[in-house]
C-alpha cells in the first residue's frame, strides 16, 4: 500500500466508504423493517418492537458506525469488494491496481475457509 494517497485516491476512498456504509446500513434496516411489519400484523407487541429497535441501535447500527465513521485501516476495501458490498466496477483502475493483490488474497482466504468448513460436515 502506498505511504501517501493522492488527493483523488483519498476522495475516492471516502466516497466508497460512504457508499459501503449506506448499503450495509440499508440492508440492516431491511431486517428492522420486517420487525415493524410483524408489529403491524400484531405478531409482536410494541414492547418487543421497541426492544428490537434498541438492540439494533446498540448492535448492528453501532457496529457499522464504528466500522465506517472516521478513518479506516488500509485493508477495508478488500473486504467490502469480496463481500459484494462494492463491485469492482465501482472502483477506479487506479485503486484496483493497488488493492488487486489484497482482494485476490482475501478471496482465496475466504474460499479456503469455506472449503475447510465443508470438510467438517
Amino acid at each position: 500500500m502506498p505511504d501517501r494517497w493522492t488527493k483523488r485516491q483519498r476522495r475516492e476512498l471516502r466516497e466508497l466508504q460512504g457508499l459501503a456504509w449506506e448499503r450495509e446500513l440499508g440492508a440492516a434496516l431491511e431486517n428492522l423493517q420486517e420487525d415493524f411489519h410483524s408489529w403491524r400484523k400484531g405478531d409482536i407487541s410494541p414492547f418487543e418492537l421497541n426492544d428490537r429497535i434498541h438492540r439494533f441501535h446498540n448492535g448492528r447500527s453501532r457496529d457499522l458506525f464504528n466500522t465506517y465513521a472516521g478513518s479506516l485501516d488500509m485493508f477495508w476495501l478488500e473486504s467490502v469488494v469480496v463481500r459484494g458490498v462494492i463491485e469492482e466496477s465501482e472502483v477506479s483502475e487506479d485503486l484496483l491496481a493497488v488493492y488487486r493483490p489484497h482482494i485476490d488474497s482475501c478471496r482465496e482466504r475466504l474460499r479456503s475457509s469455506e472449503d475447510n468448513a465443508g470438510d467438517d460436515e
